[in-house]
């Protein structure tokens, strides 16, 4: 069982927690929310979604890899909601602005086919230590 920092509105949080159902979670609303979490416990994975706190997924990923403490810690961002983003160029600058900013991945559950979030799932768990 993972400790998983999961920094997302209401709707996207409820959808990760039920495709990581039997890990354990903290949530955080606003990247102050996030920030006091990850001063209070370890995680062993951080996942923000795209339109976190309106669109600070890349302001939160900055703090987080900037601060050595945290640096180590995976960052993955995601997006849970299908449209979240409707452009194909806007979500792949999304990706790669992530991945520059030092996330691990960039997942969009829309890229999955079968069975969507089993695979979604173990690729966020691929991530933990």
């Amino acid at each position: 069982m993972a400790r998983i920092l999961i920094a997302a509105s209401p709707e996207p949080r409820i959808i990760l927690e039920r495709i990581l159902a039997g890990h354990q979670f903290t949530s955080a609303g606003t990247p102050a929310q996030a920030t006091k979490c990850l001063r209070d416990q370890a995680f062993d994975l951080i996942i923000c979604t795209v339109l976190f706190d309106t669109s600070r997924m890349r302001d939160f990923l900055r703090l987080v890899k900037d601060e050595k403490r945290w640096e180590q810690i995976p960052f993955v961002c995601a997006q849970v909601r299908p449209n979240a983003l409707t452009l194909a160029m806007a979500t792949e600058a999304v990706a790669l602005a992530s991945q520059q900013l030092g996330a691990v991945a960039y997942l969009d559950i829309q890229n999955y086919r079968g069975n969507a979030e089993v695979e979604f799932r173990h690729a966020l768990e691929a991530f933990i230590k």
